[in-house]
């Protein structure tokens, strides 16, 4: 697209305002949905761009489908939600979720040494939980680099572009006969794995791969594969060994480099499982200080309180005094004073807490008004719980009401339980979780009742 193509001031119902982004054949501009008054992401492709060589305009069209079909039957917190696509003259266009951040691959050019090891493996683990939920549906992304995966303010990761995705047999997502792929399109070359430049049948692992490779340069800066020519490039994928990637960067931990190194296998059979197991294996190295700490704050007059008061808190129904220290060994008592902030609206959650005395309020921005207070919670409640079972943003902040203690679960926490124990800590959350809805629903029934 050139620079000084005249666009119409309106794509679809989308009325265009500035340019936000470009890239190689697309532009993406801020637009307003006047008829919700919504402000989206807009992605246009001209269809008569000299990129496009002789590709025609109703494959691109085709390619721009398939991406908001993908994207609209899935739904994950790290993946950017699509809206609409469709075709206006000789322009194509894709309406996404407007975000508040930057590509992974600019914050890697522009400032990545702002970025502590901790924040940046917390952005791979996101990465890698996306991709495992879409591989368990039968979706390939078979694109991953750093410029599709937007890091927002909150740190929150968000996976993009779906337009080359493979759909393996048997995949939940359905297709309508106008979407096909682009012909000759299968990735981008720095990333792409062994067996999708040797064209063979792809599953996860291929992803995984890609991951890898983007795990090396997040950590590093460089990428692992660079080469003069395209042919000296995919030689170098298939066959050499990248610079131990400690060698570059002595400050990432043996145990996170062994596992970078073993997705970037060239043989599928020789890398992790799945981006479920990446994702579990770097949490829990992320969150080793967080282990030993947690023994170190336990005392015996702690334990007995909680033994005491076990029957008080639904989050230890049924388990025995054995399993209660275990879970105690996986958790850290934290105080707060009163009007501080326990967890804040829209930060990515990954744990969940137990107040143990005290007060805690559950406010919700409201706009230009002051916060709402929704609940406040007391001696044997939970909140948070959504930072255990997804891992999402915030939906509401928590702020202690007066001086208070909390029982703080991380999310990967529970990998560290008996299987027993877990379970048992599982069911009981979601009987909570069941409890709450059930408080919800009569509330809802009742303001239905005081409105007719």
């Amino acid at each position: 697209m050139k620079d000084d193509l005249q666009l119409p001031e309106y794509i679809g119902r989308y009325r265009l305002r500035e340019r936000i982004a470009r890239g190689g054949m697309s532009k993406i501009f801020r637009a307003t949905d006047e008829i919700i008054g919504r402000d989206v992401a807009v992605k246009i492709t001209w269809t008569r761009d000299p990129a496009w060589k002789s590709v025609e305009a109703s494959d691109i069209m085709s390619q721009f489908s398939m991406e908001a079909q993908i994207s609209g039957q899935i739904s994950h917190h790290n993946f950017v939600t699509i809206y609409d696509a469709g075709m206006q003259g000789e322009f194509c266009y894709l309406v996404m979720e407007l975000m508040d951040g930057e590509p992974l691959s600019q914050r890697i050019k522009e400032n990545l040494s702002e970025m502590d090891m901790r924040s940046r493996l917390e952005i791979l683990v996101q990465v890698a939980r996306a991709l495992h939920y879409s591989h368990q549906r039968g979706i390939i992304h078979r694109d991953i680099k750093p410029s599709n995966i937007m890091i927002l303010r909150n740190g929150q990761a968000k996976v993009m572009d779906f337009g080359i995705a493979y759909l393996t047999e048997g995949a939940s997502i359905r297709l309508t006969k106008e979407s096909r792929q682009l012909p000759g399109v299968g990735g981008t070359p720095y990333y792409m794995s062994p067996e999708q430049i040797n064209k063979k049948p792809l599953d996860g692992r291929s992803d995984l791969f890609s991951l890898g490779v983007v795990a090396y340069e997040t950590l590093t800066g460089k990428r692992p594969f660079v080469a003069d020519n395209l042919f000296a490039l995919y030689e170098k994928i298939v066959r050499s060994e990248p610079e131990p990637i400690r060698t570059v960067n002595p400050a990432i931990p043996e145990k996170v480099a062994a596992i970078i190194s073993m997705c970037m296998s060239k043989e599928p059979n020789l890398r992790l499982p799945s981006c479920q197991s990446f994702a579990d294996q770097i949490d829990e190295i992320i969150n080793e200080s967080f282990f030993e700490d947690a023994g170190a704050s336990l005392t015996e007059e702690t334990l007995a309180t909680i033994r005491r008061y076990r029957e008080s808190f639904q989050f230890f129904y049924d388990l025995d005094n054995q399993q209660v220290y275990r879970l105690l060994q996986v958790c850290r008592i934290k105080k707060f004073a009163k009007d501080e902030v326990i967890v804040r609206e829209g930060e990515v959650a990954r744990d969940m807490y137990l107040v143990m005395n005290g007060q805690v309020r559950i406010v919700r921005s409201a706009g230009g008004h002051s916060p709402l207070t929704l609940h406040i919670l007391k001696r044997g409640d939970i909140f948070g719980e959504m930072g255990i079972i997804d891992g999402g943003p915030r939906s509401a902040s928590a702020i202690a009401d007066n001086d208070c203690h909390c029982l703080a679960l991380h999310q990967v926490s529970i990998l560290r339980l008996d299987e027993s124990t877990a379970g048992k800590l599982y069911r009981n959350l979601a009987s909570i979780l069941s409890n709450k809805l059930r408080i919800t629903s009569n509330k809802l029934d009742d303001l239905s009742r005081q409105t007719m």
